[in-house]
């Protein structure tokens, strides 16, 4: 991370700006005119600048079990990613019949099924794939994934089950056997899942965040008549944190995630998930009195072929709301709102000048107040810390030619009405 020094950059910019005739093209609008546009028939002038005055890979991490879904993978030495199911409440005692005001002891359990459903966006799946639960209850903190990682053992497996790929789809029954739950009875169970096949696998669960949570099921009495029992993952820690605890009630542990970036190189995507914050500082009038035609961010990417380098990761703009006493940069690449509807797509392997269009930004950087906000823009990946692709791009500490640049096409013409 480096941070130039704003006036410099103002003094290039200004330089650029005075040299924009040279660049400048009379585009014909007489075919109809879109918002963007500024004019009818107008002179539209483009400037290419280096306006980028920070920029640094930060974490994308909201906190732990907040992800939508988990990821399941086993993918050699380069990741390894499990799940934990946390069921922090097995009942002790059942009503056999609603109207029943007497409850009985728990002392039996049948039938049991952990459903999970499944999302096969970005699956690999090379052949049949075996899922392992294991019992995970850990009193170390729940924050230390090392600790939870370490219980995957074979001293700790409660069941295995093989799968062919047609059935990793939809919702996936699990058997667990019955002494399982009669041996929790009263106490916590929490299930950590790993999946193995024989060559590179990867596929992911839909976590409770999703709206689509996990349900561990099963009959507590052979007679038909008594429901069974289902329970939602829960967690009852931290005890002292609510909010903490509910996004515990499942999560991903990452026992092995993408390597890190060079220091030179803006990451986006990746285990752990990073994302970029961009700050700027552009000529006065670009946001206060011309008229966007058009605003492209320009990058330089360079390959990155250590997981599925020809798939293909969408990253999406977002503008920074953070004031400028947000010092931290990792904390303001959280304060955001959505810079662009579009979404770019990228395929890690590649390389070369890649285009991202923000004529949007520079319509929300017109409603902020410079002095107050300053202008940033954040990039994150579509499927943050769900999948190991990851798109890297040369910063402002490369060679001036692959450094991040800003094209814009504009008009100082106002318009003369519509079309």
């Amino acid at each position: 991370m480096r941070l130039i020094s704003a006036g410099a950059r103002v003094a290039g910019v200004l330089f650029l700006v005075a040299i924009a005739g040279a660049c400048s093209e009379s585009l014909d609008a007489s075919a109809g005119c879109p918002d963007l546009c500024a004019s009818q028939n107008g002179l539209i002038q483009t400037i290419t600048i280096d306006p980028v005055v920070l920029d640094t890979t930060v974490s994308s991490l909201t906190g732990q079990g907040t992800e939508g879904t988990i990821l399941m993978a086993n993918r050699g030495d380069t990741v390894d990613s499990r799940a934990v199911i946390r069921f922090d409440s097995i009942p002790d005692r059942f009503t056999p019949n609603a109207g029943d005001t007497t409850t009985q002891a728990v002392t039996t359990a049948d039938s049991v099924m952990l459903r999970f459903n499944i999302d096969t966006a970005g699956a690999k799946l090379p052949g049949p794939v075996t899922i392992d639960a294991f019992d995970v209850n850990s009193d170390a903190p729940d924050s230390l994934i090392s600790a939870v990682a370490a219980l995957y053992t074979p001293a700790n497996l409660l069941a295995s089950k093989t799968y062919d790929v047609a059935d990793l789809k939809d919702s996936v029954f699990f058997p667990i056997p019955g002494s399982v739950i009669v041996s929790h009875v009263g106490h916590r169970l929490r299930i950590g899942l790993r999946a193995r096949a024989a060559g590179s696998v990867q596929f992911r669960i839909f976590a409770v965040q999703s709206g689509t949570p996990e349900q561990l099921r099963y009959r507590v009495s052979s007679d038909t008549s008594v429901k069974a029992i289902v329970l939602a993952p829960f967690s009852q820690t931290p005890t002292n944190q609510a909010q903490i605890a509910a996004s515990l009630s499942d999560y991903t542990v990452l026992v092995k995630g993408t390597p890190p970036p060079p220091p030179d190189l803006l990451a986006v995507g990746g285990l752990p998930a990073k994302r970029v914050y961009m700050r700027f500082v552009v000529p006065p009038f670009v946001v206060d009195t011309a008229q966007i035609v058009r605003a492209t961010l320009l990058l330089t990417q360079r390959p990155n072929r250590s997981v599925d380098p020809t798939d293909t990761i969408r990253i999406v703009t977002y503008v920074s709301l953070a004031v400028k006493t947000v010092i931290d940069v990792t904390r303001a690449s959280q304060i955001i709102t959505i810079g662009s509807s579009d979404t770019a797509k990228f395929t890690p392997g590649d390389s070369g000048v890649k285009e991202i269009e923000i004529p949007q930004v520079i319509a929300l950087w017109h409603s902020q107040k410079v002095d107050v906000t300053p202008r940033a823009i954040v990039l994150a990946s579509t499927t943050d810390g769900q999948l190991a692709l990851e798109a890297r791009f040369f910063s402002i500490e490369a060679d001036p030619a692959l450094r991040p640049r800003l094209r814009i096409s504009y008009s100082t013409r106002k318009s003369t009405g519509l079309p």
